[in-house]
């Protein structure tokens, strides 16, 4: 290693060491030609050798202190940056610095993975319910028109499950599939609502849509911002099942934001819950009533609207119901 070092340290400093030669012969020669009398050559050679040599072994030493400590962390061997110089002190800054952004997207990577082998166990937990609800109806042969409402009731839970993975995959190439752009929002909403239309029948729920402006314009991304819309609407379903109450949804305009408010009459979220509505695969106590809470929408509806730029609410009371706002920016 002291080889490796000392051979690189001579072709560092060998321009150095040229240069300072022919400067130093330059000098000589050229008080020798002025005054051809004085002769005295090995004098001033003495002075500027030995110089030359105090500057190499003070810079020497430090670059090999330096370097053999770099050596070593090339050799994946522990050794801690002792810089001696303005340059070597760049240098470490420098490092430091890239094994902290190292270091943060090793941390970043280890919990999407974790985050996604917690969800695919959680997902696939999910998934076995609905099928064995579905063979056991089988199995019955379908005796009647309930059983037949019943297994489409659970094909459709399956088939939901089922988008809520195939979002969460997506959701780490989010960046490269998305496009911003105008979207016409009551016709999102509206599409959002006739396609979850069997729902509304199937539970007894009525949509309503109050609006004092048809033509709004906000800037999202529309199929993004229709996944977003359809899971809210879908967990106000749910929690309003079987209670004939209406499902409204407010849009009002303010300035230049666009504010949609879906609210439902249905159970409501207890007050100790709130605080963690968001976090993936926390159902709460509403969880335990509803076996087909999952903890995944409202955690997928946050982490769209933040890489949307949209703002995203919940203010919800026990027993009286949950409303949640969505807010865009308009095209003036």
């Amino acid at each position: 290693m002291m080889k490796r070092i000392l051979s690189n340290y001579l072709k560092d400093r060998a321009l150095f060491m040229t240069f300072y030669l022919m400067s130093f012969i330059c000098v000589i020669g050229f008080f020798y030609l002025s005054d051809p009398i004085r002769n005295e050559i090995l004098y001033p050679v003495y002075i500027g050798f030995f110089f030359l040599v105090v500057f190499l072994l003070v810079d020497g030493t430090n670059y090999y202190q330096f370097n053999k400590r770099v050596q070593l962390l090339l050799m994946d061997e522990y050794a801690e940056l002792q810089p001696k110089s303005k340059e070597q002190a760049q240098m470490k800054q420098l490092l430091d610095r890239r094994n902290r952004q190292t270091n943060a997207e090793h941390s970043q990577l280890v919990e999407q993975h974790k985050e996604g082998m917690a969800f695919l166990s959680h997902w696939i937990h999910h998934l076995k319910t609905p099928v064995s609800v579905m063979e056991l109806i089988l199995d019955r042969q379908l005796e009647n028109e309930e059983d037949m409402k019943r297994l489409k009731q659970e094909n459709k839970m399956l088939h939901t499950r089922i988008e809520q993975g195939l979002t969460m995959i997506r959701m780490e190439r989010f960046e490269n599939d998305f496009e911003i752009r105008a979207v016409h929002l009551i016709t999102s909403l509206r599409e959002v609502i006739n396609e979850r239309k069997s729902d509304f029948i199937y539970n007894s729920v009525y949509p309503l849509i109050e609006c004092e402006q048809e033509e709004l314009l906000v800037l999202t991304d529309k199929k993004w911002n229709n996944i977003m819309l359809d899971q809210v609407i879908s967990n106000a379903i749910k929690y309003s099942s079987g209670q004939g109450k209406k499902m409204i949804v407010r849009v009002e305009r303010e300035h230049q934001r666009v504010i949609v408010s879906i609210t439902d009459h249905g159970i409501g979220i207890p007050p100790y819950d709130m605080e963690r509505i968001f976090d993936p695969f926390f159902t709460g106590e509403n969880g335990r009533e509803f076996r087909h809470s999952s903890g995944i929408g409202l955690y997928l509806c946050k982490k769209i609207a933040e890489k949307l730029d949209h703002a995203l609410s919940v203010h919800s009371e026990l027993n009286k119901g949950t409303t949640v706002s969505i807010t865009y920016l308009t095209k003036s």
